[in-house]
Order: C-alpha cells, then sequence, then structure tokens
C-alpha cells in the first residue's frame, strides 16, 4: 500500500525493475562486444589489435561485470528484506548505480548520460510522488559521478560541460514529465476507485432492498396464515390493485412497487391478537377499535422503508373513506394517497369475493351492487369505474398459492369424503403399520385423491420425541398439548390425525409449500410455550416429492 491508499504490487513492479536492469547491463554488453568485433575486424579507427582487445577487457570488467555484480548483490538484500519500502529503494539504487557505471565507462558520454531517464521513468510504476523525487534525487548524484569521474579522466580531453548540462536538463525534463504522467493516473485511479465504491454501494443498497422486500412479502404471507379465513388475502390484493394499475397505464417500476405496498397494506394486523382476528362472534367495540388500530400499526412498521416510501401511506389510509368517514384519519378525496384509494377497492372487493369467518363469500351481483354503492362515498369514483370494467369483463380472477375452498364448496366436500374414508380405514386397521408406519405409502394415498380432482394435498409427519431414552410418564398429556397446538394453528380446511401417541399427521389441501412451512414454525412456538419443550422435541417430515 502506497502513501496515496493505492494498493501497490511490489512483487510485480521490483521484477520490472530486475528485467529493466538485466536489459541495461546486456545491452550494454552485447554493443561492446559486437562494436570491438567489428572494430578489430575492420580497422576502421586506426585501433590496433591489441588496443581492441584491451577496451573489450576494460569494459567486461569496468561495466559488465560491476552491473551483473550490483543486480546479484542487489537480488540478495531485497530477498532477505521483508520491508516493500526499503525494497523498492534498494533496487533503485542498484538501477541508478548501474546507470553511473555505464555512463562513466562508455565513450559516447552525452548519449549515456540520458540513461538516468529509466530510473525516473520506472518510479512511476510505484505510483508515488515522494519516490519519484527520491528517483530524480540519485539520478541526479549518480549523473554528478559519471560526469566528476569522466572530467578526471586523463585519456578523456573532451569538454564535457555542454554533454552534461544537456543530460541533466533532459533528465529534470522527463522529471516533469513524469510527474504529470503519475498526476494524472492517480487522478483517473481516484475517479476509477469513487466509480466502484459508488458502484458497490449501489449493488449493496440493492441487494438490501431486495432482502427486505423478500422478507416483508414473508412476513405478509405469514400474516396471511395468522388469520386463517383469509388466507391469501393480501396477495390478491396485489393482484386485484395491479392490474387496476396497469388500466391505468402505468410504467413497470411504478406497478411492481404498487403490487408490495398492497402485499403489505395489512401488516399492522400483526399486532392484533389470533383470538380476535378469528372471532367468529360479533366483535366488541374495544375489540373492534383493536381490529382498527392495524392501519396505524403497519404505517409506523413500514415508516423506514426506503426502498417503498409510499407503503405506510397504503398502509395507513386504505380504510379512509372518499366521504371523508373513515379511519384512522378521516381524510378524504384526493387526499387519500393515490396508492391507498387503489387498494381500498382491491381490498374491499376480496372481502367480498372470498370467505370470512363471520359470512360466506358474495354473489357477483351482490358484489357489484355493493360496489356501486359506495361510487364516490367509500370509493373514488373514476378508479371504481375503472375497475367495474375489469369486473364486468371477468378480468380479476387470481391464481394464488391458497385454499379458497370452503365447507358447501361442492368438490371440497368430496375430497374431505374421499379423506375422510381413507383414514377410517386406516383406523380401523388392526395393524396400522401396513398404510401408515411408511409415511411415503399414506402421502400416496392423499397425493392420489388430489390428482383425482386436480388439487394440491401436501401430508405432513409431526413426530414427538423424546429426548430421554425411555417413554416418559406425561407422554399422553404432551400429545394432548402437540394436538391442541395443531388444532388452533392449522387452517380450517385442514385435516387433522392423530395415528398415534408420538405421530400426528396433518392433511393439507392446496396450502403451498411457503404457507405450510409459517403453520409449521406456528406449531412449534405453540408447542414451545408449554411445560414439555425441554421433554421433548418435534421433528417434521414433509413428503411432497414421492
Amino acid at each position: 500500500m502506497n502513501k496515496n491508499g493505492y494498493e501497490i504490487n511490489y512483487d510485480k513492479w521490483g521484477h520490472v525493475t530486475l528485467v529493466s536492469q538485466l536489459l541495461i547491463a546486456g545491452f550494454v554488453f552485447l554493443t561492446e562486444v559486437l562494436n570491438n568485433a567489428l572494430l578489430y575486424v575492420t580497422r576502421s579507427q586506426g585501433y590496433g589489435p591489441e588496443t581492441i582487445v584491451g577496451k573489450l577487457i576494460r569494459y567486461l570488467f569496468l561495466t559488465t561485470l560491476i552491473n551483473f555484480g550490483l543486480i546479484l548483490i542487489s537480488q540478495f538484500i531485497v530477498r532477505k528484506t521483508k520491508d516493500n519500502m526499503k525494497r523498492r529503494l534498494i533496487l533503485m539504487i542498484a538501477t541508478i548505480l548501474i546507470c553511473t557505471d555505464v555512463a562513466f565507462s562508455h565513450y559516447q558520454f552525452a548519449v549515456t548520460l540520458v540513461i538516468f531517464v529509466i530510473p525516473v521513468m520506472i518510479s512511476i510504476l510505484y505510483e508515488d510522488f515522494q519516490f519519484l523525487k527520491q528517483a530524480l534525487f540519485m539520478s541526479l548524484i549518480g549523473q554528478t559521478i559519471a560526469v566528476i569521474a569522466r572530467a578526471s579522466d586523463s585519456l578523456y580531453n573532451k569538454d564535457i560541460g555542454p554533454e552534461a548540462a544537456i543530460a541533466y536538463t533532459f533528465t529534470i525534463s522527463i522529471f516533469i514529465f513524469a510527474r504529470i504522467i503519475l498526476n494524472t493516473l492517480l487522478v483517473r485511479r481516484e475517479e476509477l476507485g469513487e466509480a466502484l465504491v459508488s458502484a458497490e454501494k449501489m449493488n449493496a443498497a440493492e441487494e438490501r432492498v431486495q432482502l427486505s422486500l423478500k422478507m416483508l412479502e414473508t412476513l405478509a404471507r405469514a400474516l396471511d396464515a395468522k388469520d386463517k379465513y383469509t388466507n391469501g388475502h393480501s396477495a390478491r390484493v396485489a393482484v386485484y390493485s395491479t392490474k387496476l394499475a396497469k388500466e391505468l397505464r402505468w410504467d413497470d417500476a411504478a406497478i411492481e412497487n404498487l403490487k408490495f405496498e398492497a402485499l403489505l397494506h395489512d401488516i399492522g394486523k400483526i399486532g392484533v391478537p389470533d383470538s380476535i382476528l378469528n372471532k367468529p362472534d360479533r366483535l366488541s367495540e374495544t375489540e373492534f377499535n383493536l381490529i382498527k388500530s392495524h392501519s396505524l400499526i403497519g404505517a409506523d412498521i413500514l415508516k423506514d422503508m426506503a426502498a417503498l416510501p409510499n407503503s405506510k401511506y397504503v398502509a395507513k389510509y386504505h380504510h379512509e373513506r372518499y366521504d371523508g368517514t373513515g379511519y384512522p384519519s378521516g381524510i378524504g378525496g384526493v387526499d387519500i394517497p393515490l396508492n391507498a384509494r387503489i387498494v381500498c377497492i382491491a381490498d374491499a372487493y376480496d372481502a367480498m369475493s372470498s370467505d370470512r369467518i363471520y359470512r360466506k363469500a358474495l354473489p357477483n351481483e351482490v358484489i357489484r351492487e355493493e360496489l356501486v354503492k359506495g361510487r364516490g362515498t367509500q370509493f373514488d369514483p373514476e378508479l371504481l369505474d375503472i375497475f367495474l370494467k375489469l369486473f364486468d369483463e371477468q378480468k380479476l380472477s387470481v391464481r394464488v398459492n391458497t385454499s379458497h375452498m370452503t365447507e358447501n364448496n361442492s368438490e371440497h366436500r368430496y375430497v374431505m369424503d374421499d379423506i375422510d374414508h381413507v383414514i377410517h380405514n386406516i383406523t380401523q386397521l388392526e395393524q396400522k403399520s401396513d398404510s401408515v408406519k411408511y409415511f411415503d405409502k399414506f402421502y400416496i394415498y392423499m397425493r392420489n385423491i388430489g390428482m383425482r380432482y386436480n388439487r394440491s394435498i401436501e401430508v405432513m409427519s409431526i413426530i414427538l420425541k423424546t429426548k430421554q431414552n425411555d417413554k416418559t410418564e406425561v407422554e399422553e398429556d404432551a400429545a394432548q398439548a402437540m394436538e391442541t397446538a395443531i388444532k388452533k394453528n392449522i387452517r380450517a380446511v385442514d385435516v387433522y390425525f392423530r395415528h398415534s401417541v408420538s405421530e400426528h399427521l396433518i392433511i393439507f389441501l392446496d396450502a403451498g409449500v411457503e404457507n405450510i412451512d409459517v403453520i409449521a414454525q406456528r406449531i412449534m412456538f405453540e408447542f414451545q410455550a408449554t411445560k414439555y419443550k425441554d421433554q421433548y422435541e418435534i421433528l417434521y417430515k414433509l413428503n411432497e416429492d414421492v
């Protein structure tokens, strides 16, 4: 990590520096060998053979051996050094010493002085202004050493002042150019880093939003299971609401938001006791006020839901009336948020078209009549007219993963008769193992019934297993507690069958695996609240893939 906060691959750039050193040393060696070999053959500069051989030996000792020796020594030190900053500095010093040796030993002094550009350019790789300055400073020192050494050489009688001035100027110019490059590189790196961080934050935020929506959707379904006579209500209201929004030609994003807002409109019922939600008798004024409080509770739950900012308004105002006589705030007309007005219509329609604990579903002609009666009083008249158009065109049929079967439904009655027949046969067997010992075989009975009536039938086995080796004296009491927990939490259309003290079976009709999971969790929580939780554990088996 350099001082600018970027992760630097020191091993990579250290390798680049080593390669640069080898290229300098190797290039100078090969150049001198070829140059002197050519002079030896052609005698073009008037040198005798002895002079040429002497020059070659001189370059081999003064340049090649020293350069490769510096490379070996620097690599030995680097491998013994753990600190990346020190390793970087050692490599740079070795590079500059090699450049100094080459500049001093080569007769083309003006040309070889430019070799100090190489360490300055290499320093860019480390993306550090301070190191760039250090490289320039050491290069200038190396040039100065080479100039002084060459000026002291009695065999070299040429004025080196102009050549040295040009070399210094060129090196400093390259430093300025390198600084501009490095500054541009760092700015671009920062911009890229900021863009990546921003993208990561956006992705993380989107993931959190999707996770939150998924959790809230699961919570809404669990809430529907809490009221066994309105199971699937929120999902249906979401479908009706989005159908109306499509008729209004909303864009896909707005429709998707409305779907989740409608799905969560009754989220506040989590604060209403089950005994009130499932009460078959007339509610008292206090109980009705508790039911009405779900709109405020829901708004409070969703108040910080940034992904669905309008969800709190839908939860709060979906029971407001267009004439201003609704609850909880008594607002009316267009003061009621548009999405809440849409959900209000969908909510009322589903309430009338579904079985409730206090009545059966109303006939279509009665539902339409009630909707028309509410035009301009309970419902937004313009929205209602569009909804009635969907109603008349029979576009409001939905398929949600829940049961709409009631005791009066003839098909349901036939299914129940067949299930009762199977259970009766099982209970009459002296050896029940023929039909029930193997859970898969019992499931096949139920699945065949479901296929006969094109219904989804799932069977869950709940085993009450003692945590001790032997049966306890309270086994029957624990089984009774389990039976109570099951009956309290299954839906009205589900069938419970106690096969033995330890094994209990539930037959789910058109429930869907997600709803079954919710019911199973509620049963477990109910049993965990009893005094038998420390003596018994619950084992589930849902056989859906036989």
